[in-house]
């Protein structure tokens, strides 16, 4: 039988703590993040979640291990000869019972008053674990609903239209491979790559900097300098930096191409429609709760396809 190596009520503790401790690091390290400094903020959030998801699952399974040890059966009810020992050291099996089955009645009867006081402790202990896990696993399970909601939503949202979502990997350049995935499906463009994507919407942003710099700003309302925009749009031809509304209107305009972006809340978002809309459109959907890591691309494709 596994011995308790903490009581319950340490391990609530140490929980607690180490919770308030993740909160303090994940403070430390939004703080650390650069004012306007778009892909190491990114790679803040991708930190985080890893954190969080650690920390979430060794909890959970070291709650999981105190359940199990502590509801074990009649015949492992530990032994309360020394009451300072079972606290120190965790439950332990009385040897005496296998050795000398008279010297275990004498024990049973001196000690069974403790016995019935410890039996009582134990399912107090039992049942605060049994409640611990329970709530961790409704967290888990909120946290869970909220990305299946958002995509169930989504899907019933496209299929009012004929579509389906063609999943696209979550790896930074998704928002650049759905757009190539568009391209090649439904324009021609087989050999269409988020590379290519990514130099294009860069080159348009160079070639057309006056369109795009004025509604340029920092995390702290600080307007784009010029050389902030030319790092910018290094960026996003050079990084896996993730691409928003900017880089979508400059792949419309350079593809010459209206984007339709379907997403929960709020009607359909077309981009290049009163330049384009005689050409048939690039349809996107757009997950903010996807992968625990915010903002996520999938194409759009007819759902007969």
């Amino acid at each position: 039988m596994s011995e308790l190596k903490e009581m319950p009520e340490e391990l609530a503790a140490r929980h607690r703590k180490e919770k308030k401790d993740l909160i303090a690091n994940i403070t430390t390290i939004k703080r650390l993040v650069p004012k306007g400094d778009k892909h190491r903020k990114k790679e803040a959030a991708v930190e985080i979640a890893a954190l969080e998801k650690e920390l979430s699952e060794r909890h959970a399974a070291e709650i999981k291990a105190m359940n199990e040890a502590i509801n074990v059966e009649p015949s492992d009810a530990p032994s309360y000869e020394n009451e300072t020992n079972h606290s120190e050291n965790g439950l332990q099996t009385s040897q005496a019972e296998d050795e000398d089955q008279s010297r275990s009645a004498e024990a049973v009867a001196r000690h069974g008053g403790k016995k019935n006081k410890a039996k009582m402790r134990l399912q107090r202990r039992a049942e605060e674990m049994k409640r611990m896990q329970e709530e961790a696993e409704r967290e888990a399970e909120d946290m869970v609903d909220e990305t299946a909601i958002e995509a169930e939503a989504i899907s019933r949202l496209v299929a009012s239209e004929g579509l389906s979502i063609k999943e696209i990997r979550p790896d930074g350049h998704c928002l650049y491979s759905a757009v190539a995935d568009q391209l090649s499906t439904y324009h021609g463009q087989p050999s269409a790559t988020y590379l290519e994507m990514r130099k294009r919407t860069a080159e348009y942003m160079r070639t057309n900097q006056d369109d795009f710099l004025p509604f340029m700003a920092h995390d702290n309302g600080e307007a784009f300098s010029e050389a902030d925009f030319a790092e910018y749009c290094s960026t996003i031809e050079n990084t896996a930096d993730w691409g928003g509304h900017q880089e979508i209107a400059a792949l419309s305009r350079t593809l010459k191409l209206p984007i339709h972006i379907y997403q929960t809340g709020i009607p359909v978002l077309r981009i290049g429609d009163d330049d384009y809309s005689t050409n048939h459109p690039i349809r996107l959907s757009y997950h903010r709760r996807a992968y625990g890591l915010g903002e996520h691309y999938n194409s759009l494709h007819n759902a007969t396809t």
